[in-house]
């Protein structure tokens, strides 16, 4: 059976046709921002220009030039993608620079619908809910946590839905519910004195009927991550499931030598924790070398965030566990048809996956992309560092 789905690769979106033509979708709006900037600086260039004689006072310094960088606008990246209830109609959340936007899209009119955007607000996910006809985004906030929110169609916030010390991430919505949600959760840790965060817990996997306003657990081991939860139409969940990161406590290490540099390395420990999500969905690090920000810093060509880890990726050529994936082996492609039922594991070297109407599933290994289907799986094609993957 030939395969129709979108693929966020590089920050790019790329619609893949069943006839195997790819096309890259471009966004009028990132379009206009970038040409808009593009027009700017050449109409106040005369200000940034090196000048024979600058030097003293009339400098750099009075026309208006920095070292840190000419201000360009940042490159558009999409980070997530659903679909709409029209067919062939998608929403999607992309960057550029630093404004992130909620767009509908129709892949074959390419026509872009703008809902809004702001400045430097951080998604962490997004579903589309066809009965409520509801959108629903994890938004992350100032204090570092991050909770659901509900959207109409047309991008007017109804309300958040999650609420606690938690980073609520990934929504996707339960099919022939009408208004529940299953997410990803990892619970935030703080000193009690001072309210700092100190640590995460491990990241479990929840649900949420927003209208009937209840809530339980999935899947919650402190042993494991489980990321990126979906639900079959025949009510089978899926995650990513891998080895959860030790406590802070414990990485810090337990040998006296270890005890007085344990304050250091927790601090370090907890910023990393906190930076990776301010990378991962805002491409804003909460470290700053001072002056302005160059667009080469948005994204580190040696590293990538995903699901809230950082992959290193000289790993993928030189580590055996990474095996040439952009994931290693212990990343695992779960099903679980019940709460008590054991899981099953379908693949390994999992960075993305979605599930199919007919219970199939499309998955990648951050470049290859398979079609699965009743145990059996078919490459349908590859691309660099897939960071979204989506079913049509």
């Amino acid at each position: 059976m030939s395969q129709q789905f979108l693929v966020i690769s590089g920050g790019e979106l790329w619609l893949h046709e069943a006839d195997g033509r790819s096309t890259q979708i471009v966004s009028p709006f990132a379009k206009e921002m970038l040409q808009r900037e593009a027009d700017r600086q050449r109409t106040t260039s005369w200000k940034h220009a090196d000048r024979e004689d600058s030097k003293g006072l009339i400098g750099p310094a009075l026309w208006g030039r920095s070292a840190g960088g000419d201000g360009n606008l940042a490159p558009a990246r999409f980070l997530h993608v659903c679909k709409a209830g029209e067919p062939r109609t998608i929403y999607y959340v992309m960057t550029v620079g630093r404004t992130v936007g909620l767009f509908r899209y129709q892949l074959d009119e390419q026509r872009e619908i703008r809902l809004f955007h702001r400045q430097q607000t951080q998604i962490l996910g997004l579903a589309y809910l066809p009965q409520t006809r509801h959108v629903v985004l994890a938004a992350m906030h100032g204090d570092g946590t991050a909770h659901l929110e509900v959207y109409d169609e047309e991008g007017t916030q109804k309300g958040a839905i999650t609420h606690g010390d938690s980073i609520d991430a990934a929504p996707a919505a339960m099919p022939g519910a009408e208004s529940t949600v299953v997410y990803q959760s990892w619970g935030l840790a703080r000193n009690a004195d001072s309210g700092a965060v100190v640590g995460l817990g491990q990241s479990a996997v929840h649900w949420v009927d927003y209208k009937a306003g209840e809530m339980d657990s999935l899947l919650d081991d402190k042993e494991w991550d489980f990321v990126a939860p979906r639900i079959s139409e025949d009510r089978v969940l899926y995650s990513i499931r891998r080895p959860a990161d030790k406590p802070l406590h414990e990485k810090a290490g337990g040998a006296a030598k270890d005890a007085l540099l344990m304050p250091l390395r927790l601090g370090k420990a907890v910023f990393g924790y906190l930076n990776v999500f301010s990378m991962l969905y805002g491409k804003e690090p909460l470290r700053s070398a001072g002056g302005p920000r160059a667009p080469g810093l948005d994204q580190d060509l040696g590293s990538l965030w995903l699901h809230g880890r950082r992959i290193e990726l000289s790993k993928v050529r030189n580590d055996p566990e990474y095996a040439g994936n952009l994931v290693p082996a212990s990343w695992k492609l779960i099903a679980q048809a019940g709460r008590n039922a054991a899981p099953e594991e379908i693949a390994s070297h999992v960075a993305q996956f979605d599930v199919q109407a007919d219970g199939s599933l499309l998955y990648s290994n951050g470049y290859d992309i398979y079609h699965w289907q009743r145990g059996s799986a078919r490459k349908l094609a590859r691309r660099e560092l897939v960071e979204g993957l989506l079913g049509l």
